[in-house]
């Protein structure tokens, strides 16, 4: 048998549950994530933007949440309350959501969306599946999918 690498001979430890100080935990934990990429791929230019449907008395209808970093942007959620449904909004909020994707530079915009969900909403406004996971919940899928903000498609028309 040969020498262990001295990296594998720091490792000494136990995985643990955190029960206490979860937040805490999980701070540092994404502190850690965060500092490796940057270190890998540069600044992260992490921004979230919260984008929401409010009726005429201020009550919110639904939203969408995006991501965006390095040169991507992600749809976090997307949800509309039963009443708003059909009336455009979420075309209207996906449509803002690829609007600030492409201000900010992004190059691409993904999600993902469950077979219950809205998977033909994405692939009415371009968006490619790129995978599938079957069976979760039973019965059903989850799709990933893509959109290529190309140089053809940056500027609004």
């Amino acid at each position: 048998m040969g020498k262990i690498p001295k990296r594998m001979s720091k490792a000494a430890g136990r995985v643990v549950a955190a029960r206490t100080d979860r937040t805490a935990v999980s701070r540092q934990l994404w502190d850690g994530l965060v500092r490796f990429n940057r270190e890998q791929a540069g600044p992260f230019r992490y921004a979230r933007t919260i984008l929401s449907v409010r009726d005429s008395r201020g009550r919110l209808l639904g939203g969408l949440i995006l991501q965006s970093y390095w040169r991507e942007s992600y749809v976090e959620l997307l949800w509309l309350s039963a009443r708003a449904r059909g009336a455009g909004f979420g075309s209207r909020l996906i449509e803002e959501a690829e609007r600030r994707a492409r201000r900010r530079g992004s190059h691409l915009i993904h999600l993902n969306t469950y077979s219950f969900q809205a998977p033909g909403f994405y692939e009415k406004h371009g968006y490619q599946r790129f995978g599938r996971i079957s069976g979760s919940p039973r019965g059903e899928s989850r799709y990933f999918y893509v959109k290529r903000l190309t140089p053809a498609n940056l500027q609004r028309p």
